[in-house]
């Protein structure tokens, strides 16, 4: 065979590999979060990295809980970069806003080449954002996870302990840590829809206070993710019983 066409063979080959691999930088990250609902929705977190390596933790009614780890295949994650590719993603709004209430909030983030952004919402996204979410489903659900948190034998020698009880939420209260330079009273009228209002403190300074909402007009779950983004707040969790301010 003529060595000229060997060689051009050769350089065509050796393109096409190259042009089948995913231009992928190293700050690439894809993260959905599943939230709660009135039910029995499954509530767990799937990132993805730029290798192509998965993070899931399973949160509650999760056939799969704790934290689990999974390589996704070339197709896998060829199918997850064509998608974003397809969608625009960093073109689309942030927030999509539903009257349904009974409906888990999704939240996906995703960073790359400098770039980040998370869309969040329920039923009136749009397509496009919908199949990206069936797709993240999709392996969530793929044969082959490996649990990195392998529960401790129990030693059977040993007296059981009585196993404490985990504290129950009070679902219509957040102990909220406000960060030093919120005006709080400017910061309630945000909120002022939801009919929040402070409780009580729990500090000093006065930047830790119990409040309260009414939960039929918002979601516990989204209004808890909207007040520990919130650039005002350094934390916020549900307040508990066993635990009662």
């Amino acid at each position: 065979m003529n060595i000229r066409l060997v060689f051009a063979l050769c350089t065509l080959a050796l393109y096409s590999c190259k042009s089948n691999q995913l231009a992928v930088a190293e700050d690439f990250n894809l993260k959905m979060d599943k939230g709660a609902c009135f039910g029995s929705c499954p509530v767990y977190s799937l990132e993805i990295d730029h290798q192509g390596n998965a993070l899931y933790e399973g949160k509650r009614f999760t056939e799969k809980s704790g934290l689990h780890k999974y390589k996704l295949s070339k197709d896998q994650f060829k199918q997850v970069n064509d998608q974003l590719a397809l969608m625009n993603f960093f073109a689309l709004q942030d927030n999509f806003k539903s009257n349904v209430a009974d409906l888990p909030t999704v939240t996906i983030a995703h960073t790359h080449k400098g770039l980040s952004k998370s869309i969040s919402g329920k039923d009136t996204r749009p397509k496009r954002v919908l199949d990206l979410q069936k797709i993240l489903e999709d392996i969530a659900q793929s044969d082959g996870w490996v649990s990195i948190e392998p529960m401790a034998p129990k030693n059977e020698e040993l007296v059981e302990e009585e196993e404490e009880e985990p504290a129950e939420i009070i679902e219509r209260e957040m102990i909220i840590h406000f960060k030093p330079s919120t005006i709080i009273s400017r910061w309630m009228k945000n909120y002022r829809e939801y009919q929040m209002y402070v409780k009580k403190p729990l500090s000093d300074d006065k930047k830790t206070w119990v409040v309260q909402y009414n939960t039929s007009l918002i979601n516990p779950q989204v209004l808890l993710h909207k007040v520990q983004t919130d650039p005002g707040v350094e934390s916020a969790e549900f307040n508990t019983k066993a635990e009662a301010r």
